[in-house]
Protein backbone atom coordinates (compact mmCIF):
# COMPACT_ATOMS: atom_id res chain seq x y z
CA UNK A 1 0.00 0.00 0.00
CA UNK A 2 1.25 3.47 -0.86
CA UNK A 3 2.28 5.96 1.77
CA UNK A 4 -0.75 7.91 3.00
CA UNK A 5 -0.86 11.40 4.48
CA UNK A 6 -3.81 10.53 6.69
CA UNK A 7 -4.44 8.32 9.72
CA UNK A 8 -2.97 4.85 9.78
CA UNK A 9 -4.06 1.87 11.84
CA UNK A 10 -1.98 1.59 15.01
CA UNK A 11 -1.53 -0.96 17.71
CA UNK A 12 -4.11 -0.84 20.48
CA UNK A 13 -1.28 -1.26 22.96
CA UNK A 14 0.88 1.78 22.35
CA UNK A 15 3.50 2.37 25.04
CA UNK A 16 3.96 5.69 26.78
CA UNK A 17 7.35 7.02 25.73
CA UNK A 18 7.12 10.60 26.99
CA UNK A 19 5.01 12.53 29.44
CA UNK A 20 1.51 12.75 27.97
CA UNK A 21 0.98 16.32 29.10
CA UNK A 22 4.33 17.44 27.71
CA UNK A 23 3.79 15.62 24.42
CA UNK A 24 0.44 17.27 23.87
CA UNK A 25 1.65 20.72 24.85
CA UNK A 26 4.49 20.39 22.36
CA UNK A 27 2.06 19.08 19.77
CA UNK A 28 -0.30 22.05 20.07
CA UNK A 29 2.42 24.69 20.21
CA UNK A 30 4.84 23.04 17.79
CA UNK A 31 2.35 22.26 15.07
CA UNK A 32 0.81 25.70 15.36
CA UNK A 33 4.19 27.38 15.05
CA UNK A 34 5.07 25.16 12.11
CA UNK A 35 1.98 26.39 10.31
CA UNK A 36 2.89 30.02 10.90
CA UNK A 37 0.22 30.36 13.59
CA UNK A 38 0.66 31.48 17.18
CA UNK A 39 -1.90 32.20 19.85
CA UNK A 40 -0.54 35.68 20.47
CA UNK A 41 -2.71 37.11 17.71
CA UNK A 42 -5.74 35.35 19.11
CA UNK A 43 -5.39 36.35 22.71
CA UNK A 44 -4.35 39.99 22.75
CA UNK A 45 -6.23 42.66 24.63
CA UNK A 46 -6.32 44.09 28.12
CA UNK A 47 -9.69 42.57 28.90
CA UNK A 48 -8.17 39.11 28.65
CA UNK A 49 -4.97 39.95 30.44
CA UNK A 50 -6.58 41.89 33.25
CA UNK A 51 -9.72 39.79 33.39
CA UNK A 52 -9.82 36.04 33.04
CA UNK A 53 -6.12 35.26 33.22
CA UNK A 54 -5.66 37.19 36.44
CA UNK A 55 -8.96 36.07 37.96
CA UNK A 56 -7.88 32.70 39.31
CA UNK A 57 -11.32 31.39 38.36
CA UNK A 58 -12.13 27.81 37.45
CA UNK A 59 -14.48 27.79 34.47
CA UNK A 60 -16.56 24.66 33.96
CA UNK A 61 -17.20 23.40 30.45
CA UNK A 62 -20.11 21.01 29.96
CA UNK A 63 -19.97 17.79 27.98
CA UNK A 64 -22.90 15.85 26.50
CA UNK A 65 -21.78 12.38 25.48
CA UNK A 66 -23.10 8.83 25.25
CA UNK A 67 -21.67 6.33 27.73
CA UNK A 68 -24.38 3.67 27.65
CA UNK A 69 -26.28 3.57 24.33
CA UNK A 70 -25.54 3.01 20.64
CA UNK A 71 -22.52 5.34 20.51
CA UNK A 72 -21.08 4.36 23.88
CA UNK A 73 -17.75 3.24 22.40
CA UNK A 74 -17.27 6.57 20.65
CA UNK A 75 -18.69 8.52 23.57
CA UNK A 76 -16.40 6.92 26.14
CA UNK A 77 -13.32 7.73 24.07
CA UNK A 78 -14.61 11.28 23.63
CA UNK A 79 -15.01 11.66 27.39
CA UNK A 80 -11.50 10.38 28.00
CA UNK A 81 -10.10 12.77 25.39
CA UNK A 82 -11.94 15.69 26.98
CA UNK A 83 -10.55 14.88 30.42
CA UNK A 84 -7.02 14.73 29.00
CA UNK A 85 -7.54 17.97 27.09
CA UNK A 86 -8.71 19.90 30.16
CA UNK A 87 -5.66 18.76 32.06
CA UNK A 88 -3.36 19.73 29.21
CA UNK A 89 -5.02 23.11 28.68
CA UNK A 90 -4.49 23.94 32.35
CA UNK A 91 -0.88 22.77 32.26
CA UNK A 92 -0.27 24.88 29.18
CA UNK A 93 -1.88 28.05 30.56
CA UNK A 94 0.13 27.84 33.77
CA UNK A 95 3.40 27.31 31.88
CA UNK A 96 5.81 30.05 30.75
CA UNK A 97 4.66 29.43 27.16
CA UNK A 98 1.05 29.97 28.13
CA UNK A 99 1.84 33.09 30.08
CA UNK A 100 3.78 34.49 27.13
CA UNK A 101 0.96 33.78 24.73
CA UNK A 102 -1.64 35.43 26.94
CA UNK A 103 0.60 38.39 27.63
CA UNK A 104 0.69 37.86 31.39
CA UNK A 105 3.32 36.96 33.94
CA UNK A 106 1.08 34.08 34.91
CA UNK A 107 -2.30 32.94 33.62
CA UNK A 108 -4.02 31.38 36.61
CA UNK A 109 -7.46 30.74 35.13
CA UNK A 110 -8.32 27.02 35.01
CA UNK A 111 -10.87 24.95 33.16
CA UNK A 112 -12.87 21.98 34.42
CA UNK A 113 -15.32 19.70 32.63
CA UNK A 114 -18.63 18.26 33.77
CA UNK A 115 -19.65 15.13 31.84
CA UNK A 116 -23.28 14.03 31.32
CA UNK A 117 -24.43 10.81 29.69
CA UNK A 118 -27.49 11.66 27.60
CA UNK A 119 -27.74 8.12 26.14
CA UNK A 120 -28.52 9.42 22.62
CA UNK A 121 -31.88 10.64 23.99
CA UNK A 122 -32.74 14.15 22.76
CA UNK A 123 -35.02 14.85 25.71
CA UNK A 124 -32.32 13.85 28.19
CA UNK A 125 -29.83 16.02 26.32
CA UNK A 126 -32.19 18.98 26.69
CA UNK A 127 -32.73 18.47 30.41
CA UNK A 128 -28.99 18.10 30.96
CA UNK A 129 -28.31 21.25 28.94
CA UNK A 130 -30.85 23.09 31.09
CA UNK A 131 -29.03 21.86 34.19
CA UNK A 132 -25.74 23.13 32.75
CA UNK A 133 -27.35 26.52 32.09
CA UNK A 134 -28.63 26.70 35.66
CA UNK A 135 -25.07 26.04 36.86
CA UNK A 136 -23.70 28.88 34.72
CA UNK A 137 -22.06 26.75 32.01
CA UNK A 138 -21.58 28.77 28.81
CA UNK A 139 -19.85 26.21 26.54
CA UNK A 140 -20.76 22.55 26.03
CA UNK A 141 -18.73 20.00 24.07
CA UNK A 142 -21.26 17.78 22.27
CA UNK A 143 -23.72 16.31 21.69
CA UNK A 144 -22.44 13.47 19.52
CA UNK A 145 -25.42 12.93 17.22
CA UNK A 146 -27.46 15.27 15.06
CA UNK A 147 -30.82 14.16 16.44
CA UNK A 148 -29.90 15.42 19.89
CA UNK A 149 -28.24 18.52 18.46
CA UNK A 150 -31.45 19.38 16.63
CA UNK A 151 -33.46 18.89 19.83
CA UNK A 152 -31.33 21.22 21.96
CA UNK A 153 -30.25 23.79 19.37
CA UNK A 154 -33.21 26.10 19.99
CA UNK A 155 -32.58 26.19 23.74
CA UNK A 156 -28.86 26.81 23.20
CA UNK A 157 -29.62 29.71 20.85
CA UNK A 158 -32.19 31.29 23.18
CA UNK A 159 -29.95 30.98 26.23
CA UNK A 160 -26.66 31.80 24.46
CA UNK A 161 -24.87 28.53 25.19
CA UNK A 162 -22.16 27.52 22.71
CA UNK A 163 -22.28 23.89 21.53
CA UNK A 164 -19.17 22.33 19.94
CA UNK A 165 -19.86 18.88 18.51
CA UNK A 166 -17.10 16.59 17.20
CA UNK A 167 -19.47 14.32 15.28
CA UNK A 168 -22.86 15.84 14.41
CA UNK A 169 -22.97 16.02 10.61
CA UNK A 170 -26.57 16.45 9.38
CA UNK A 171 -26.86 18.95 6.52
CA UNK A 172 -30.14 20.11 8.06
CA UNK A 173 -28.16 21.73 10.89
CA UNK A 174 -25.77 23.69 8.65
CA UNK A 175 -27.13 27.05 9.81
CA UNK A 176 -25.12 30.28 10.00
CA UNK A 177 -25.02 32.55 13.04
CA UNK A 178 -26.38 30.06 15.55
CA UNK A 179 -24.70 28.62 18.65
CA UNK A 180 -23.95 25.16 17.22
CA UNK A 181 -20.41 24.61 15.88
CA UNK A 182 -19.36 21.27 14.43
CA UNK A 183 -15.76 20.21 13.96
CA UNK A 184 -16.73 17.46 11.52
CA UNK A 185 -17.80 18.44 7.99
CA UNK A 186 -21.50 18.15 7.25
CA UNK A 187 -22.84 15.25 5.25
CA UNK A 188 -23.11 16.89 1.87
CA UNK A 189 -19.42 15.90 1.66
CA UNK A 190 -19.83 12.38 2.99
CA UNK A 191 -22.69 11.77 0.55
CA UNK A 192 -20.25 12.42 -2.29
CA UNK A 193 -17.61 10.15 -0.75
CA UNK A 194 -20.07 7.30 -0.18
CA UNK A 195 -21.48 7.60 -3.69
CA UNK A 196 -17.97 7.43 -5.18
CA UNK A 197 -17.18 4.35 -3.09
CA UNK A 198 -20.37 2.56 -4.23
CA UNK A 199 -19.70 3.34 -7.89
CA UNK A 200 -16.09 2.19 -7.59
CA UNK A 201 -17.34 -1.20 -6.39
CA UNK A 202 -19.46 -1.56 -9.52
CA UNK A 203 -22.91 -0.84 -8.06
CA UNK A 204 -25.62 0.33 -10.47
CA UNK A 205 -28.45 0.20 -7.89
CA UNK A 206 -28.35 0.91 -4.16
CA UNK A 207 -30.51 0.22 -1.12
CA UNK A 208 -29.84 2.70 1.68
CA UNK A 209 -30.70 1.15 5.04
CA UNK A 210 -30.85 4.07 7.46
CA UNK A 211 -31.66 5.29 10.93
CA UNK A 212 -34.77 7.46 10.63
CA UNK A 213 -33.41 10.58 12.33
CA UNK A 214 -31.88 13.89 11.30
CA UNK A 215 -28.48 12.31 10.68
CA UNK A 216 -29.74 9.28 8.76
CA UNK A 217 -32.27 11.19 6.67
CA UNK A 218 -29.81 13.88 5.59
CA UNK A 219 -26.92 11.52 4.80
CA UNK A 220 -29.21 9.10 2.96
CA UNK A 221 -30.51 11.95 0.83
CA UNK A 222 -27.02 13.30 0.10
CA UNK A 223 -25.75 9.86 -0.90
CA UNK A 224 -28.83 9.04 -2.95
CA UNK A 225 -28.76 12.32 -4.90
CA UNK A 226 -25.06 11.94 -5.70
CA UNK A 227 -25.42 8.30 -6.73
CA UNK A 228 -28.70 8.44 -8.67
CA UNK A 229 -28.02 11.44 -10.90
CA UNK A 230 -31.08 11.52 -13.14
CA UNK A 231 -32.31 8.17 -11.82
CA UNK A 232 -35.23 7.63 -9.46
CA UNK A 233 -34.91 7.80 -5.68
CA UNK A 234 -37.72 5.96 -3.90
CA UNK A 235 -38.29 7.06 -0.30
CA UNK A 236 -41.40 4.98 0.39
CA UNK A 237 -41.16 1.65 -1.48
CA UNK A 238 -39.04 -0.08 -4.10
CA UNK A 239 -39.70 -1.04 -7.73
CA UNK A 240 -37.33 -2.48 -10.32
CA UNK A 241 -36.96 0.82 -12.19
CA UNK A 242 -35.69 2.68 -9.10
CA UNK A 243 -32.01 3.59 -8.91
CA UNK A 244 -31.97 4.07 -5.13
CA UNK A 245 -34.44 2.61 -2.64
CA UNK A 246 -34.36 4.00 0.88
CA UNK A 247 -35.40 1.80 3.81
CA UNK A 248 -35.79 3.65 7.10
CA UNK A 249 -36.02 2.15 10.58
CA UNK A 250 -37.03 3.68 13.90
CA UNK A 251 -34.06 4.49 16.12
CA UNK A 252 -35.78 2.93 19.15
CA UNK A 253 -35.79 -0.56 17.61
CA UNK A 254 -33.75 -3.16 19.46
CA UNK A 255 -34.58 -6.04 17.11
CA UNK A 256 -35.18 -5.84 13.37
CA UNK A 257 -37.64 -8.58 12.48
CA UNK A 258 -39.90 -6.07 10.71
CA UNK A 259 -37.06 -4.46 8.72
CA UNK A 260 -34.93 -7.37 7.49
CA UNK A 261 -37.69 -8.99 5.38
CA UNK A 262 -38.24 -5.63 3.65
CA UNK A 263 -34.50 -5.38 3.02
CA UNK A 264 -34.53 -8.83 1.42
CA UNK A 265 -37.51 -7.88 -0.75
CA UNK A 266 -35.91 -4.59 -1.82
CA UNK A 267 -32.75 -6.44 -2.84
CA UNK A 268 -34.65 -9.04 -4.86
CA UNK A 269 -36.65 -6.27 -6.55
CA UNK A 270 -33.57 -4.39 -7.78
CA UNK A 271 -31.36 -7.43 -8.44
CA UNK A 272 -32.79 -8.24 -11.89
CA UNK A 273 -31.89 -7.95 -15.56
CA UNK A 274 -28.75 -5.97 -16.34
CA UNK A 275 -28.50 -4.91 -12.70
CA UNK A 276 -28.23 -8.47 -11.36
CA UNK A 277 -25.15 -8.74 -9.16
CA UNK A 278 -24.75 -4.95 -9.11
CA UNK A 279 -26.98 -4.00 -6.17
CA UNK A 280 -25.29 -2.56 -3.07
CA UNK A 281 -26.55 -1.97 0.46
CA UNK A 282 -25.33 1.21 2.17
CA UNK A 283 -25.97 1.08 5.93
CA UNK A 284 -26.30 4.38 7.79
CA UNK A 285 -26.33 3.04 11.34
CA UNK A 286 -24.73 3.22 14.77
CA UNK A 287 -23.90 0.20 16.95
CA UNK A 288 -27.33 -1.32 16.29
CA UNK A 289 -25.79 -2.47 12.99
CA UNK A 290 -24.25 -5.37 14.90
CA UNK A 291 -27.69 -6.66 15.82
CA UNK A 292 -28.90 -6.20 12.24
CA UNK A 293 -26.21 -8.43 10.71
CA UNK A 294 -26.52 -10.98 13.49
CA UNK A 295 -30.25 -11.32 12.81
CA UNK A 296 -29.59 -11.57 9.06
CA UNK A 297 -27.09 -14.38 9.68
CA UNK A 298 -29.60 -16.28 11.84
CA UNK A 299 -32.50 -16.03 9.37
CA UNK A 300 -34.16 -19.19 8.09
CA UNK A 301 -34.69 -17.53 4.68
CA UNK A 302 -31.84 -18.36 2.25
CA UNK A 303 -32.49 -15.13 0.33
CA UNK A 304 -31.87 -13.19 3.54
CA UNK A 305 -28.69 -14.98 4.61
CA UNK A 306 -27.41 -14.55 1.05
CA UNK A 307 -27.25 -10.82 1.75
CA UNK A 308 -24.05 -11.59 3.68
CA UNK A 309 -22.42 -13.45 0.77
CA UNK A 310 -23.67 -11.62 -2.33
CA UNK A 311 -21.07 -9.58 -4.20
CA UNK A 312 -20.52 -6.60 -6.51
CA UNK A 313 -18.27 -6.73 -9.61
CA UNK A 314 -15.53 -4.66 -7.97
CA UNK A 315 -12.46 -3.55 -9.87
CA UNK A 316 -8.92 -4.81 -10.08
CA UNK A 317 -8.85 -7.59 -7.51
CA UNK A 318 -12.27 -9.02 -8.32
CA UNK A 319 -15.69 -9.05 -6.63
CA UNK A 320 -16.39 -7.16 -3.40
CA UNK A 321 -19.17 -7.61 -0.87
CA UNK A 322 -22.39 -5.64 -1.30
CA UNK A 323 -22.24 -3.78 2.04
CA UNK A 324 -20.80 -0.34 2.75
CA UNK A 325 -20.99 1.76 5.91
CA UNK A 326 -20.53 5.31 7.15
CA UNK A 327 -19.04 7.31 10.00
CA UNK A 328 -21.64 5.85 12.36
CA UNK A 329 -19.80 2.52 12.19
CA UNK A 330 -16.23 3.34 11.08
CA UNK A 331 -13.60 2.42 13.68
CA UNK A 332 -16.26 1.27 16.18
CA UNK A 333 -14.60 -1.45 18.23
CA UNK A 334 -17.88 -2.53 19.83
CA UNK A 335 -18.96 -3.73 16.39
CA UNK A 336 -15.65 -5.32 15.39
CA UNK A 337 -14.90 -6.71 18.85
CA UNK A 338 -18.20 -8.47 19.43
CA UNK A 339 -17.70 -12.25 19.24
CA UNK A 340 -20.72 -12.66 16.95
CA UNK A 341 -20.90 -9.49 14.85
CA UNK A 342 -17.12 -9.06 14.50
CA UNK A 343 -16.56 -12.10 12.26
CA UNK A 344 -19.60 -11.15 10.16
CA UNK A 345 -18.22 -7.66 9.59
CA UNK A 346 -14.86 -9.18 8.72
CA UNK A 347 -16.52 -11.36 6.09
CA UNK A 348 -18.35 -8.41 4.45
CA UNK A 349 -15.50 -5.93 5.11
CA UNK A 350 -18.00 -3.04 5.48
CA UNK A 351 -15.79 -0.28 4.00
CA UNK A 352 -16.94 2.81 5.89
CA UNK A 353 -16.19 6.50 5.47
CA UNK A 354 -15.23 8.96 8.21
CA UNK A 355 -13.86 12.48 7.91
CA UNK A 356 -10.08 12.71 8.11
CA UNK A 357 -7.18 15.09 8.25
CA UNK A 358 -3.50 15.28 7.46
CA UNK A 359 -1.32 13.52 10.01
CA UNK A 360 2.18 14.26 11.14
CA UNK A 361 4.41 12.46 13.62
CA UNK A 362 2.94 14.44 16.52
CA UNK A 363 -0.57 13.22 15.75
CA UNK A 364 0.73 9.67 15.81
CA UNK A 365 2.43 10.40 19.12
CA UNK A 366 -0.94 11.47 20.52
CA UNK A 367 -2.50 8.21 19.36
CA UNK A 368 0.20 6.18 21.07
CA UNK A 369 0.04 8.19 24.26
CA UNK A 370 -3.73 7.90 24.44
CA UNK A 371 -3.46 4.12 24.18
CA UNK A 372 -0.85 4.22 26.91
CA UNK A 373 -3.17 6.17 29.20
CA UNK A 374 -6.24 4.03 28.42
CA UNK A 375 -4.86 0.54 27.87
CA UNK A 376 -6.07 -1.12 24.70
CA UNK A 377 -8.07 1.89 23.48
CA UNK A 378 -7.21 3.75 20.28
CA UNK A 379 -8.11 7.44 20.04
CA UNK A 380 -10.14 7.52 16.81
CA UNK A 381 -10.99 10.56 14.68
CA UNK A 382 -13.89 11.76 16.82
CA UNK A 383 -11.85 11.19 19.98
CA UNK A 384 -9.13 13.45 18.61
CA UNK A 385 -11.78 15.87 17.43
CA UNK A 386 -13.12 16.08 20.99
CA UNK A 387 -9.63 16.79 22.27
CA UNK A 388 -9.38 19.75 19.88
CA UNK A 389 -12.92 20.88 20.78
CA UNK A 390 -11.90 21.41 24.40
CA UNK A 391 -8.93 23.50 23.31
CA UNK A 392 -11.19 25.53 21.01
CA UNK A 393 -13.64 26.08 23.86
CA UNK A 394 -10.86 27.28 26.15
CA UNK A 395 -9.21 29.60 23.63
CA UNK A 396 -12.52 31.00 22.38
CA UNK A 397 -13.33 31.85 26.00
CA UNK A 398 -9.97 33.54 26.50
CA UNK A 399 -10.32 35.35 23.18
CA UNK A 400 -13.78 36.57 24.24
CA UNK A 401 -12.30 37.89 27.47
CA UNK A 402 -15.22 36.64 29.52
CA UNK A 403 -17.05 33.41 30.23
CA UNK A 404 -20.04 34.68 28.31
CA UNK A 405 -21.75 32.58 25.64
CA UNK A 406 -22.64 35.55 23.43
CA UNK A 407 -19.05 36.76 23.31
CA UNK A 408 -17.66 33.25 22.91
CA UNK A 409 -20.02 32.55 20.00
CA UNK A 410 -18.80 35.73 18.28
CA UNK A 411 -15.17 34.62 18.62
CA UNK A 412 -15.50 30.98 17.49
CA UNK A 413 -14.99 31.38 13.73
CA UNK A 414 -11.90 33.55 14.23
CA UNK A 415 -10.36 31.24 16.80
CA UNK A 416 -11.08 28.11 14.72
CA UNK A 417 -9.56 29.73 11.62
CA UNK A 418 -6.32 30.33 13.52
CA UNK A 419 -6.12 27.07 15.44
CA UNK A 420 -4.05 24.05 14.41
CA UNK A 421 -4.76 21.10 16.65
CA UNK A 422 -4.20 17.36 16.63
CA UNK A 423 -6.70 17.11 13.77
CA UNK A 424 -4.92 19.81 11.76
CA UNK A 425 -6.41 23.18 10.79
CA UNK A 426 -9.90 23.61 12.24
CA UNK A 427 -11.29 26.25 9.86
CA UNK A 428 -15.08 26.37 9.84
CA UNK A 429 -17.51 27.32 7.11
CA UNK A 430 -19.94 30.21 7.69
CA UNK A 431 -22.43 27.60 8.93
CA UNK A 432 -20.04 26.70 11.75
CA UNK A 433 -19.21 23.32 10.16
CA UNK A 434 -15.67 22.18 9.45
CA UNK A 435 -14.17 22.69 6.01
CA UNK A 436 -13.81 19.20 4.48
CA UNK A 437 -10.45 17.91 3.28
CA UNK A 438 -10.52 14.11 3.09
CA UNK A 439 -12.74 11.20 4.10
CA UNK A 440 -10.86 8.13 5.23
CA UNK A 441 -12.21 4.66 4.48
CA UNK A 442 -11.86 1.89 7.06
CA UNK A 443 -12.80 -1.79 6.74
CA UNK A 444 -12.90 -4.79 9.07
CA UNK A 445 -10.47 -7.66 8.54
CA UNK A 446 -9.22 -10.57 10.62
CA UNK A 447 -5.43 -10.98 10.44
CA UNK A 448 -3.96 -14.46 10.64
CA UNK A 449 -4.14 -15.59 14.23
CA UNK A 450 -5.83 -12.34 15.27
CA UNK A 451 -9.27 -10.90 15.90
CA UNK A 452 -11.50 -8.73 13.67
CA UNK A 453 -10.28 -5.13 13.60
CA UNK A 454 -10.58 -1.93 11.59
CA UNK A 455 -7.80 -1.20 9.09
CA UNK A 456 -7.20 1.66 6.69
CA UNK A 457 -8.64 1.20 3.17
CA UNK A 458 -7.95 4.45 1.28
CA UNK A 459 -9.56 7.87 1.20
CA UNK A 460 -11.72 10.27 -0.81
CA UNK A 461 -10.22 13.67 -1.56
CA UNK A 462 -12.78 16.48 -1.20
CA UNK A 463 -10.72 18.91 -3.28
CA UNK A 464 -10.50 16.70 -6.36
CA UNK A 465 -13.60 14.53 -5.66
CA UNK A 466 -11.54 11.37 -6.27
CA UNK A 467 -10.88 8.11 -4.44
CA UNK A 468 -7.24 7.44 -3.61
CA UNK A 469 -5.91 3.96 -2.81
CA UNK A 470 -9.41 2.54 -2.27
CA UNK A 471 -9.09 -1.12 -1.19
CA UNK A 472 -12.38 -2.79 -0.19
CA UNK A 473 -11.00 -6.33 -0.50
Amino acid sequence: MQSQPQSQPISAHGKRTVSLALALILLIVGVGAGAGITYVGLLTGGEINGGLCASGRTLTLGMLTDLSSDLASQGTRARDAALLAVRDVNTYLSSPQGAAVTGTSVCNVKFAISVSDYQLDGDKALSQLQAFAAAGVQVVVGPLNSGAAQNIRGYANSNHIVLISPSSTSVALAISNDYLFRTAPNDRWQGQADSAMLKAEGATKVIILQRHDTYGDALANATAVNFAGTGTIDYTSCVASDTVCILRYDTTLKTFGTIIPKLTTFYSTLNTGGDAGKVAIDAISFEEFGEIVIEISQSSDPATTALLTNTLPGTGSGPTHIWTGTDGQAQDTILSGNVTSGPILSSIRLPSTIYGFQNDTKTLTLQKNFSGNYTGIVCDNYCRGTYDDVWLAAFATLNAGAYDGTKIQASMLTVAANFYGVTGPTSLEASGDRVATIYQIWKVVTPSGGSPDWVYAGYWDATSSTLVGFDPY
